[in-house]
């Protein structure tokens, strides 16, 4: 009777966009998961015991898993959309821009070209395009 909780724990857990819970009972690489599901990466869910949020829960960050690598059982995982992937990298490529301009004072060159570019007419494209120009 008291089994129940054992089994529940001993699967790999994989979170899928749209809060589908999938559960299997045996080891599985990651390129398995990715193949059944294009356009998405495997991240493992990772909880942070340092690190709190406002309301003193644990923080949890996701760590991507290389194709090869092997999702185990006890651990939970989530799959992570193409773009949400790329927009992450963007926007820490713009936080580190933005770290190392007021670190190196390199504001002088940038600041002018971003003068520039402010002073230009803005197009549709121009002004969604993505890029760090608005990093302070």
């Amino acid at each position: 009777m008291g089994n129940c909780q054992a089994a529940e724990a001993a699967t790999v857990v994989i979170q899928h966009p749209g809060n589908k819970i999938e559960r299997i009972y045996w080891s599985v690489s990651a390129n398995e998961i990715m193949g059944s599901n294009p356009g998405h990466y495997v991240a493992l869910v990772v909880t942070s015991p340092t690190m709190k949020n406002e309301n003193g829960t644990p923080v949890k960050q996701l760590k991507l898993l290389k194709p090869d690598d092997t999702l185990l059982i006890g651990q939970v995982y989530r799959l992570v959309s193409f773009e949400d992937v790329l927009k992450e990298f963007a926007a820490k490529k713009c936080v580190k821009l933005g770290k190392l301009l007021k670190e190196n004072g390199g504001l002088g060159l940038g600041m002018e070209l971003k003068k520039k570019k402010r002073d230009l007419p803005r197009t549709k494209l121009g002004s969604e395009s993505g890029n760090c120009s608005g990093v302070q």
